[in-house]
């Protein structure tokens, strides 16, 4: 294909997406319909009945269907403890105290001994960010890569923004994967995140982890501008450019000691609306509803709105979730890891 051809066929690809996008998130509530059984459809076709539900160790759980309980079976660790420099406006450091905090190598070493002395099977390296919107892996890559090495661990990482030479030592440390939010509207990004930079950045991003070949699960947060739907179209369309290993769909769930703690999130529908978006726009890639998005009977109708709209996995999934999956004649698969590692079970 000659260089034209190819700026021709890029150029049309991406206004069949910018167009498959925008109905998603224009049409009436209503309308909908034919939209949900495409995109059911789709991943049907693409990945057959296969469904897999996941419970790593951040949360007990325990259902009819399914009990994990260990917290050690795929924990969350803060490489910064409780602090964070952007103190985002949703977040506020909270999400920081449910993780073991590991704020040397050392410690880091210490904690991934002990999952695998536990019978754990990996772990998730996360921490608050630095002034620049990046998490501050640098000098733990090192124990990174002998925790694969010597320990067998799955290991993802919580990047943030990726920089060059992250992204290079990542590609070396042999990583799982990278996991970083991906905000479509500068608006946001200055509001919530406190980064007075452009959303290119997470555009670039992604491209740097492609060139050094770190397989990598960008997160779409629905209704993280205080409750409404402001950059996650351009977030789709951004992800939609590149080829991560899979993408997942969280939602804004409101936090008490945060500024935010009284925004109404996100309802079902505007959720379901950007998982269906994101089925469209990227059918070939492995679809999740993550662990973040408001509980109760929001979650309960969420859930089944995102089997409708042709989700892979769900993690936590409610009863009702479960349930209504096995009712649609899914095939059901769990799983204790992250729901980013969701390409071991598809």
């Amino acid at each position: 294909m000659t260089i034209l051809l190819l700026t021709r066929w890029m150029t049309l690809t991406l206004k069949i997406v910018d167009d498959l996008v925008h109905d998603c998130f224009s049409v009436p509530e209503t309308e909908l319909e034919v939209l949900f059984e495409n995109a059911y459809n789709i991943s049907r076709k693409r990945f057959s009945y296969d469904i897999a539900f996941y419970s790593p160790g951040m949360i007990h759980y325990e259902t009819d269907f399914h009990t994990a309980t260990d917290p050690y079976r795929f924990p969350s660790i803060s490489i910064t403890g409780k602090g964070c420099a952007l103190n985002c406006e949703h977040c506020s450091g909270n999400l920081l105290e449910t993780m073991i905090p590991a704020t040397t190598p050392d410690t880091l070493w210490k904690v991934c001994e002990e999952i695998k002395s536990k019978g754990g099977s990996g772990c998730l390296i996360s921490g608050g960010s630095t002034p620049k919107g990046d998490t501050p892996l640098m000098k733990f890559i090192p124990t990174i890569k002998r925790a694969k090495d010597e320990l067998g661990l799955d290991i993802v990482v919580h990047t943030g923004i990726v920089y060059p030479e992250i992204a290079e030592e990542l590609g070396k440390a042999g990583i799982d994967g990278a996991m970083m939010d991906i905000i479509g509207s500068n608006e946001t990004l200055n509001q919530v995140y406190h980064l007075d930079l452009s959303v290119d950045i997470f555009d670039k991003s992604m491209a740097l982890l492609e060139d050094h070949g770190v397989p990598y699960m960008p997160h779409i947060i629905a209704g993280l501008h205080y409750g409404k739907m402001v950059g996650e179209a351009e977030a789709i369309r951004m992800i939609a450019k590149h080829s991560p290993t899979s993408v997942v769909v969280v939602a804004f769930m409101p936090l008490d000691n945060t500024p935010m703690e009284k925004v109404i999130p996100a309802t079902p529908v505007d959720i379901a609306r950007v998982i269906i978006a994101t089925r469209l726009a990227i059918p070939d890639k492995p679809l999740m509803l993550g662990c973040a998005r408001p509980l109760g009977n929001h979650r309960r109708i969420t859930d089944r709105l995102a089997i409708d709209a042709g989700v892979n996995g769900i993690a936590y999934p409610s009863d009702e979730g479960y349930e209504y999956a096995i009712e649609r004649g899914l095939k059901a698969s769990f799983s204790n890891q992250c729901c980013s590692l969701i390409s071991k079970l598809l």
